[in-house]
């Protein structure tokens, strides 16, 4: 019986252009792809006892041209619903792409995709009840997309003009995510207010940040930090509701095994 390790030594130079030697001189702390990696973890609870509603986690990536890719896993146990979205943006936080897969009260409710093309968002959507619709809306050339977990909240406020008035309007792609299982994943163009409150210092469980502080649609109060506008914190009083950082490591590369 002929050995076997010729052959596949001259499998692995026919598919990499290079002998395994080779392979293990690279290195593999680099990839071209990523600037910079952010993963995080939340901890959704209720504001007057800490009691525990449920959880996100994410992972944020900036490219070398500049944009930024976040997917996020967002955990609502007490509403039996899963959300799993990923979000691409531009160097400036316009929105390029995004993709969201929605459990919502226990059941299916679906998946939407969205591809901005100058001023339009062309969405496809498919679902358990609704199939497959597809619609195209125009949208301004500044604005944001809401896919509703709380990690993307954070990229609104790139909207918002430092030089303006503290209290201003923006255009929101608000994406349907609701239990209703006959409303297909689409999306419209909504107002939202952003109100900058101020700078703000907090301590979450993940540590003390320099923040920003932002009121969404005068009901919503989110500390952003960083240039990769991280939520640290989001309260929403009126639903005695609030989501803490836990966890938020950082690095060059994505981390390797």
């Amino acid at each position: 019986m002929k050995p076997i390790l010729p052959i596949l030594l001259l499998g692995v130079t026919l598919l990499f252009g290079q002998t395994p030697k080779a392979l293990a001189d690279d290195d593999p702390r680099a990839n071209g792809a990523v600037v910079r990696h952010w993963v995080g973890e939340y901890r959704n609870e209720t504001i007057a006892s800490g009691e525990r509603r449920g959880g996100e986690k994410f992972d944020l990536l900036v490219h070398p041209d500049g944009s930024r890719t976040i997917s996020i896993a967002s955990d609502m146990t007490t509403r039996n619903a899963w959300f799993t979205v990923v979000l691409r943006n531009d160097r400036n936080f316009r929105p390029i792409e995004a993709t969201a897969f929605y459990w919502n009260g226990g059941r299916y409710k679906g998946s939407g995709h969205f591809v901005v093309n100058d001023d339009t968002v062309q969405a496809e959507s498919n679902g358990p009840l609704t199939g497959q619709q597809t619609n195209q809306t125009t949208i301004p050339a500044k604005f944001s997309i809401g896919l509703h977990p709380v990690s993307a909240d954070g990229w609104h406020t790139a909207q918002h003009d430092p030089k303006g008035d503290p209290r201003q309007s923006i255009s929101l792609y608000s994406v349907e995510a609701s239990s209703d299982l006959t409303k297909p994943v689409l999306g419209t163009v909504v107002p939202l207010q952003v109100e900058f409150v101020g700078e703000e210092t907090i301590d979450v469980p993940a540590g003390r940040f320099v923040t920003q502080r932002y009121r969404l649609a005068g009901m919503n109060d989110l500390w952003v930090h960083g240039e990769e506008r991280i939520v640290i914190r989001s309260d929403l009083p009126s639903r005695g509701l609030r989501y803490v950082l836990t966890r938020l490591t950082d690095s060059a590369q994505p981390p390797r095994d």
